[in-house]
């Protein structure tokens, strides 16, 4: 029925935790810092941190016409170091941002069915592309050790695109790039408000991957398919791939 398969990627492909806002957290970033030779006191760096991430969000929400911005976290960063006094270079700023990703982390796993569910993709000759809601610098490496790049045909991130799902532009790009056909396109993913929303506003359909203790179907639902157990594997099975 489906040509392409449109995923999301964090909670509906990876199982992550991340802590990136906890006093604990800025204070073994600062003390990673001073070994680096950056010194920043972790209260300092919380602050400008997260005052310039919002002024950032809130000048793109301002100043753009797509329904839901994205902005670039290493922007974010070169102003938080630019007020302590340091000017730092593309490739100390993708460094910094990868091990501030890095040092947040909780943990990071694949969902024990996305590669069944891939792969079984992949041996129907399907075509495969993410859509994720993420910072280039900190989900690329998560890509990488998660051993998925190889199975898409298209990867999109939203810092790269400067724009985020549930907006359909984020969407229509995807398409537009890879020549995807919206009828014989699904999205897959395990936000309703999300992942649902913004591909029902796109006029693709629906899965949705309930990834919460307890469903609670929707009067009017957004998806046209849904795991009411959470599982990938019933991708194949109610679009009608053989296992």
């Amino acid at each position: 029925m489906y040509q392409n398969y449109i995923f999301d990627l964090y909670g509906t492909l990876i199982d992550i935790r991340t802590d990136e806002y906890s006093a604990n957290f800025f204070k073994k970033y600062a003390k990673w810092l001073r070994k680096q030779g950056f010194c920043f006191e972790w209260k300092r760096f919380y602050r400008l941190y997260t005052s310039i991430e919002r002024e950032h969000r809130e000048k793109a929400a301002e100043n753009s016409k797509l329904i839901k911005p994205e902005i670039q976290i290493e922007e974010v960063f070169r102003e938080v170091f630019a007020a302590n006094g340091y000017e730092i270079s593309d490739a100390q700023t993708a460094c910094l941002c990868a091990s501030f990703r890095r040092i947040s982390l909780i943990y990071l796993r694949l969902f024990p069915d996305t590669l069944a569910c891939l792969e079984g993709l992949k041996n129907a000759g399907k075509k495969i592309y993410l859509l994720s809601n993420a910072q280039r610098s900190f989900t690329w490496q998560e890509l990488e050790l998660t051993g998925l790049i190889s199975y898409f045909d298209g990867i999109l991130i939203s810092s790269d695109e400067g724009c985020m799902k549930p907006d359909p532009a984020f969407y229509n790009i995807c398409c537009e790039r890879y020549q995807l056909d919206k009828a014989q396109s699904v999205m897959i993913g395990n936000e309703l408000k999300s992942d649902m929303a913004g591909a029902k506003a796109a006029g693709i359909d629906g899965f949705y991957i309930n990834r919460a203790p307890v469903f609670h179907e929707e009067n009017d639902p957004t998806y046209r398919y849904v795991s009411v157990k959470g599982s990938l594997l019933e991708v194949l099975a109610q679009t009608g791939i053989s296992q």
